[in-house]
């Protein structure tokens, strides 16, 4: 694998990694603010997560198209 491509991809791992968190955080706040935390806290905690991991997801495909087209599709 090329060192530019290894770094593109750290880059797409760094970027999916911030997403992740600022979705998880931002939707776990949310129940707080709400002040529900009666219900099953595993479950929405689970539910945060995947939340989480689809934005993550989406940011590191979207992420990685770009770099890809802007590098004239040299990966």
């Amino acid at each position: 694998m090329k060192e530019e491509t290894k770094i593109i991809l750290a880059d797409v791992a760094e970027r999916a990694l911030k997403t992740f968190l600022q979705a998880f955080l931002s939707s776990i706040s949310v129940d707080v603010l709400l002040g529900v935390t009666d219900f099953d806290a595993f479950r929405k905690v689970g539910l945060s997560m995947l939340v989480a991991a689809l934005a993550a997801g989406i940011s590191a495909a979207w992420n990685g198209t770009v770099k890809t087209l802007t590098s004239g599709g040299e990966c």
